[in-house]
């Protein structure tokens, strides 16, 4: 189910909130029950099949967490880990492996062509984390499985993140008053969605037109070339922190404070300084879990550089079955490889201004790769944008510079929408402006493409 058709917002929302609410006045552990089972209809709507695969990574999981609870056994820990990477890797990554097989070996084995379930990657990433954190003893309590079924799959962040951490989300269930409705935060909620909603709707994907226009059929004219790599540029960061936005406003409704993910990363001083802003929960889960069991830059400069490479090549893999997004995650690495040595050795620090645009163009550049459907399209692009064949204007270009302003206003300018809910107060502004964002957003439904992260 999408947060952005009408099933949702007229239906599905406001009645699991109701009875949500209703249950809480006679028992929490109903409402939990309840919230899980909602969880469960959201997530099999995509594929029935779905809800099997999700409740058995459940179980399996809390099953290894009681393991290691009662015992700190590294053995255990691998296992469970190892079970959690083979299971995404057979969903997400078998066809990728078997033709790299066939293309190095020159044999003919079959594709499964297997339908990747939504938001594996998110759901098993976080249950590693919970999993982690139980080994290290950095969480104490011990969950039933009731609430650790809700940490899992509580369905606003369970297709596309943020990956919570146990103590973020779980703490909270704890609190008496959770079950109890409160108008302060139904209201901070629905603003924070809105905000999300339209940065989906009205900005993401209509840049997603643009974009996809321009990949489909490259033209060798440098401004069509730009401005494909920008408009995408513009998507990914409106599509997915769009969708953060709402998962956090849709928290805020039942009483869950969500973690931010996104803070203004087009503004970012440094590439370092990007990866403290952009998709900040997956950035936390590679520091905690790759970058400083490998030793971090605890062992030298070498072996940090490394060390770097190394987890920016998981990234890269994380994202998707493809040497394209493994290209991404290196490309990315590199970048903080450089960075470091440039800041570290060299002790030299870049004025803000073109420290900021460097950067900036950086990303929009190593773009193109991530979003490519192979190898010749991002040489076709890149060479557009480089080597032109044409330097005209095109008029499609002048009829969406409306749109690239606008875009790039809210990126420069505009203070980050997690912000702007924290500082939420009811005024008769925020009002108009949560109430017209939801109306003129629903008018553009039947337009909607699939949220990018979702393939992740």
């Amino acid at each position: 189910m999408l947060f952005p058709t009408f099933t949702f917002m007229l239906f599905f929302l406001p009645l699991t909130a109701v009875v949500y609410f209703l249950l809480g006045k006679k028992s929490v552990t109903l409402s939990r029950l309840w919230l899980v089972a909602a969880s469960f209809v959201f997530y099999s709507w995509f594929h029935w099949s779905y809800s099997l695969l999700l409740a058995g990574s459940i179980l399996g999981n809390h099953l290894f967490a009681q393991w290691l609870y009662r015992n700190r056994s590294k053995i255990v820990l691998t296992i469970g880990i190892l079970c959690n990477v083979l299971v995404l890797g057979y969903f997400k990554y078998y066809d990728f492996f078997i033709e790299n097989i066939n293309a190095a070996l020159g044999t003919s084995l079959l594709l499964k062509h297997i339908l990747l379930p939504l938001g594996i990657s998110f759901f098993t990433f976080q249950q590693i984390s919970f999993l982690h954190l139980v080994y290290t003893r950095q969480l104490a309590k011990r969950y039933d499985l009731l609430t650790y079924s809700l940490f899992v799959c509580f369905f606003p962040q369970l297709i596309a993140g943020p990956i919570v951490l146990p103590d973020e989300m779980m703490s909270q269930f704890d609190q008496k008053e959770i079950c109890i409705p409160k108008a302060a935060n139904i209201a901070a909620g629905l603003y924070t969605f809105a905000l999300g909603l339209g940065k989906k709707i009205l900005l993401a994907d209509f840049f997603a037109e643009i974009a996809d226009a321009g990949f489909a059929q490259i033209s060798g004219n440098v401004f069509d070339a730009w401005g494909t790599a920008l408009a995408y540029t513009f998507q990914i960061y409106f599509d997915f922190s769009g969708y953060c936005d709402m998962a956090i406003g849709i928290g805020l409704i039942f009483n869950i404070l969500l973690p931010q993910n996104f803070s203004a990363p087009y503004r970012a001083d440094n590439i370092a300084d990007f990866w403290r802003k952009w998709h900040i929960t997956l950035g936390r889960f590679l520091m905690t879990t790759i970058y400083i069991p490998l030793g971090g830059n605890r062992k030298g400069t070498f072996r940090t550089c490394i060390n770097l490479l190394i987890t920016f090549f998981i990234s890269g893999l994380w994202h998707g079955a493809s040497w394209l997004f493994v290209l991404w995650g290196m490309l990315h690495g590199g970048a903080l490889v450089l960075h470091r040595l440039w800041s570290k050795v060299l002790n030299f620090k870049m004025p803000l201004l073109p420290a900021r645009l460097l950067t900036f163009l950086f990303v929009l550049l190593a773009w193109v790769p991530f979003r490519a459907a192979n190898w010749e399209q991002a040489r076709e692009l890149y060479r557009a944008m480089f080597l032109p064949t044409s330097w005209q204007l095109p008029h499609l270009f002048c009829f969406n510079s409306g749109l690239f302003l606008a875009g790039a206003f809210i990126v420069i300018f505009l203070t980050p929408a997690a912000e702007m809910s924290r500082r939420f107060r009811p005024t008769w502004i925020n009002v108009l402006l949560t109430a017209a964002l939801l109306t003129v957003s629903m008018f553009f439904f039947v337009k909607i493409s699939p949220f990018i992260y979702f393939n992740f």
